[in-house]
């Protein structure tokens, strides 16, 4: 009785708390929270925005010339002697100015250039199916989240009925233990079984905030604020149509699934790195052109300590845009030694781009097994409704019958006991086979590369 009083108590103190703000999460809000609140989600948008950062510096080399700015300024003082005529001494103090401005153009690169402009576009198409299967991955996490805590508060409601049944018992065993027409043996053994109802409801109890704490860990939300998760419409129906062919549901894993196409991309871009390397053999031509210009200023000239006027010197500024030279050109240079810098690097990226292959053909054996044991688990799911929701029509009747044969004196507790509990097993059993189909059909869907609703 004292831990009866305990439980409710704490019934009534969670009561209490329910009056404070409750935010309710369906399963698509969970979704949607994952999706954008999660690390690898954060992390794979990261990827692609430096992937496009890639893509910009590689279209830039391809296509577009540079262009350089230079200024300069120096100050000079000092003696030097001349003798051309005679012997002169001469003393200046100048300062000159320089600038240039230059440009250049790529006209071929031995194909480096091209080559990494389709190698950083294939890898930003890559990143973003990658972003992609990461979003699709926390989408069936959160899912599966999501139904587990549906299923352990359905779990916590039949075992609270089931704490009811034995309860209500107890009470009439008091009462007739009590007048006499029940032996003491029955009312202990109840007391006995109730105990163990409460223990089980303590731990269903548990069990849920253990994985709604777990959901929430998911979604990024701090577990002390209150969130509630409405339950759902379960769809347990069969639908042979969508997932009845297991080779057209691996067929179309294969053509749909984002990983796989992500893979795929990347041994194309490994190609195109296997060539971008290749580019150091060939010789680069590039066509370059530019302006410049000088000026200088005499602050003072003294030949042979005697001070030389400095009047009529041009002005730096005139200097500076009437005497502009350009020039312009053609350049080409060509490595041929390279001390193995470009034969290191082309083997590299061979080895990159078996390496990716590699990658892509396992996952293509990934898919096929994990469709297959989709499969098969939904297949077996299917079995359980049918095997779970007869063993509870049978457990119910049982139950039914040994409660009545009990009430009249010609059954014993053991039977009733075990009967109730076989039942509430039967209950469990069959909210769990049906919510098992509604899940094994979200995984066919996960691994076929169906985007989860």
């Amino acid at each position: 009785m004292i831990k009866r009083i305990v439980l409710w108590g704490g019934l009534v103190l969670a009561g209490a708390r329910a009056g404070a703000q409750v935010t309710a999460l369906s399963l698509q809000d969970c979704i949607d929270i994952g999706v954008t609140r999660s690390t690898p989600v954060l992390l794979g948008n990261n990827a692609v925005a430096l992937s496009a950062a890639q893509v910009l510096e590689a279209y830039g080399q391809l296509f577009l010339p540079d262009l350089t700015a230079g200024a300069g300024y120096n100050y000079s003082v000092g003696n030097n002697f001349y003798g051309t005529v005679g012997p002169e001494l001469v003393r200046a103090n100048r300062s000159a100015f320089n600038y240039q401005l230059t440009s250049s153009i790529n006209i071929f690169s031995g194909y480096s250039n091209l080559s990494a402009w389709k190698a950083a576009k294939l890898n930003k198409q890559s990143a973003e199916l990658s972003l992609e299967w990461a979003k699709e991955q926390i989408a069936q996490d959160i899912t599966q989240s999501y139904l587990q805590v549906i299923l352990d508060r359905k779990f916590v409601d039949l075992d609270s009925d089931n704490l009811r049944i034995s309860e209500k018992r107890e009470d009439q065993l008091t009462a007739l233990t009590t007048v006499g027409q029940r032996a003491k043996t029955d009312l202990y053994q109840q007391q006995a079984q109730t105990s163990r109802d409460q223990l089980t409801l303590i731990n269903a109890r548990n069990q849920l905030r253990t994985d709604k704490i777990l959901l929430l860990k998911k979604l990024r939300l701090d577990s002390l604020d209150r969130y509630a998760f409405p339950d759902l419409t379960v769809d347990d129906a069969p639908r042979t149509e969508v997932y009845g062919n297991e080779e057209a549901l691996v067929q179309k894993a294969l053509s749909d699934r984002v990983d796989q196409e992500s893979l795929r991309i990347n041994t194309e871009a490994a190609d195109w790195e296997i060539k971008r390397y290749k580019g150091g053999y060939l010789p680069k031509v590039s066509f370059g052109a530019g302006v410049y210009d000088a000026g200088a200023y005499f602050n003072s000239l003294y030949i042979n300590h005697t001070a030389a006027s400095t009047a009529g010197q041009e002005p730096v500024y005139n200097q500076l845009y009437k005497q502009i030279n350009g020039v312009f050109g053609v350049s080409a240079t060509w490595n041929i030694f390279d001390k193995y810098y470009t034969k290191s690097n082309v083997e590299a990226a061979r080895i990159q781009s078996s390496n990716a292959r590699i990658d892509l053909e396992d996952n293509r054996v990934a898919i096929v097994s994990e469709v297959r044991q989709a499969y098969g688990d939904y297949t077996a799911a299917l079995q359980q409704v049918s095997t779970a929701q007869k063993g509870l029509v049978a457990a119910q009747e049982a139950f039914d019958n040994l409660t009545g044969r009990y009430q009249q004196g010609v059954s014993d507790f053991i039977d009733l006991s075990n009967a109730q509990l076989v039942l509430l097993q039967a209950k469990q059993t069959a909210v769990q086979a049906s919510l098992s189909i509604m899940l094994q059909k979200r995984v066919i869907d996960f691994y076929t590369g169906h985007e989860l609703k």
